[in-house]
């Protein structure tokens, strides 16, 4: 898996399978029993889960969302505000809901799915297997760093570097800076728009993810527990925001947790 994967003119251009704008897939696998769709965090794109087929069931097809403003999407116009993001990324998602299915998203990524799991449920869609979350506290959390999308320049980039998963090299790169901080920018206000007031209950189970030395403590990390009447589960490694992601030595054991939940749901 690798690490958090900046928008860059090399990934812009970057084909995929699909032709779906929304929806990527790096490694399609028709006859798989369940797909892992996946939600990208702030400030990157679909190329977040590319490595992730790979390394997870070979019944398991993972499909990764790619908002706006990024990668093959990079001269559409970012998204802002989390209701109507959710519901453009319902919208779809849909026509992939026709075999069992589960969300994953980490940071950004997971208040998207949760989102998209409560659409599905109002819809009446077929429900999700399993919600896994990562890097993000649930329904209740007050966010740490809430209002980054008016922060300025050096303040992003100085919480990129503390945060890590962004190359010290991109940091430095000020055409690259031109072209990842409004993404962030936008990113960071879909969150700060986040309103769990009056949300139901899901139907299914919720698999939470986080860092021991992340921003989302413990508590937080437990609320996700509230979120839903089908029971959760909390693991926590080693390491920051991207503990789950490469050089992190804790990806593969996060890897093999999430491999673990999926082949349960699977059968």
């Amino acid at each position: 898996m690798q690490p958090m994967q900046p928008l860059s003119p090399t990934a812009a251009r970057t084909p995929a399978p699909l032709a779906d704008p929304w929806v990527r897939c790096h490694q399609p696998r028709p006859a798989a029993r369940l797909r892992l769709i996946c939600f990208h965090p702030s400030g990157a794109g679909s190329i977040f889960y590319r490595e992730w087929a790979q390394k997870l069931p070979a019944d398991v097809e993972v499909l990764a969302v790619q908002l706006p403003g990024r990668e093959t999407r990079i001269m559409e116009p970012c998204l802002t505000e989390y209701r109507e993001t959710v519901e453009r990324l319902h919208s779809a998602v849909r026509p992939y809901l026709d075999r069992p299915y589960a969300l994953f998203g980490h940071s950004l990524g997971a208040l998207l799915a949760y989102g998209v799991a409560l659409a599905a449920q109002r819809d009446g869609d077929p429900a999700p297997a399993r919600l896994l979350v990562s890097g993000s506290g649930g329904p209740g959390s007050v966010h740490p760093k809430r209002g980054r999308g008016g922060w300025s320049e050096e303040d992003l980039i100085e919480d990129l570097r503390t945060m890590g998963g962004t190359p010290e090299e991109v940091l430095r790169n000020r055409d690259l800076l031109d072209l990842i901080l409004p993404v962030l920018r936008a990113d960071f206000t879909i969150c700060d728009t986040f309103d769990d007031q009056g949300r139901p209950q899901l139907d299914c189970p919720i698999s939470v993810f986080g860092g021991l030395d992340d921003f989302t403590g413990a508590e937080d990390l437990a609320r996700w527990e509230s979120a839903t009447r089908a029971g959760a589960t909390v693991r926590t490694y080693p390491g920051g925001h991207f503990f789950l992601s490469e050089p992190s030595p804790a990806a593969p054991e996060v890897l093999a947790a999430v491999s673990a939940d999926l082949t349960a749901v699977a059968g």
